[in-house]
């Protein structure tokens, strides 16, 4: 499989697929992969590992539902308030966490789509898991040990440029949602660059960075700046705290940021 090509009728489909995103009003951009990714990993199939691929033309893609599963996390994890708070066991979710990405009783205001690859850019990787103690790992009593046989599991993981989508949910109106759609693309840059989707990225998969500005006007805005290396660093530092200790952060580091301000 890895060294397969994605069929000729592809581009043809992919080219109507952006067609019509583009006929429902949602916006696009694309994400490069910074490193492999493989999404379905644990999903069913005829082998011990899986990979998500298109049901006709073979290639992989992320599901939206992955796609705004990521995002929803990261709000929950990293964005500061209540309002992005979310509870899954008792099927609760803050105002911000309802609006923008629904409940089991009401749609959210914003759709994501799935992230198809664009044509000739995508490639499928041998790849494997080798874990060396399994009988530890599953709970064992023996501790780990030197002479324990390693058991090799192949699978695939992929690499390319994908398509990625976002629109106001149907009946919702444009002008309403545009604050939402901003927020969704920048909450989504953040967690795919710095979180990853799919599987294994604790091990670093499925890490992506997503081209493009948020807004229409992006850099090229009415007294638009380029960051420096020291505000960039510390937005980096920034997003990856918890909203717990995000008070103590900005006591601490009071100057610097004082220091940065135009």
């Amino acid at each position: 499989m890895a060294g397969k090509r994605e069929p000729e009728e592809y581009k043809a489909f992919f080219q109507r697929y952006r067609e019509a995103l583009e006929a429902v009003g949602a916006e696009l951009r694309t994400a490069h992969t910074l490193g492999r990714l493989v999404v379905g990993l644990g999903g069913e199939g005829v082998l011990e590992t899986s990979i998500t691929l298109h049901r006709t033309y073979g290639v992989p893609y992320i599901p939206g539902s992955a796609l705004k599963g990521l995002a929803s996390r990261f709000a929950h994890l990293y964005l500061e308030g209540e309002a992005w708070r979310r509870n899954l066991r008792e099927f609760k979710r803050g105002k911000a966490q309802e609006a923008l990405f629904g409940t089991t009783e009401e749609q959210g205001m914003v759709v994501f789509f799935d992230a198809l690859p664009e044509p000739g850019t995508w490639e499928l990787h041998p790849d494997i898991l080798n874990p060396h103690h399994q009988a530890y790992n599953a709970g064992g009593q023996a501790p780990p040990a030197d002479w324990d046989s390693p058991i090799p599991v192949p699978f695939l993981s992929a690499t390319g440029t994908f398509l990625l989508a976002l629109a106001p949910a149907p009946g919702v109106d444009p002008g309403a949602a545009r604050p939402w759609l901003d927020a969704a693309w920048q909450i989504l840059s953040w967690a795919l660059k710095e979180e990853g989707v799919g599987a294994k990225t604790s091990s670093g998969y499925g890490r992506m960075n997503l081209v493009g500005s948020s807004s229409k006007e992006g850099k090229n805005a009415p007294g638009a700046v380029a960051m420096s290396a020291e505000l960039n660093n510390l937005l980096t530092e920034v997003r990856s705290l918890s909203y717990r200790v995000f008070t103590d952060f900005l006591r601490k580091r009071a100057l610097v940021i004082v220091s940065l301000l135009p």
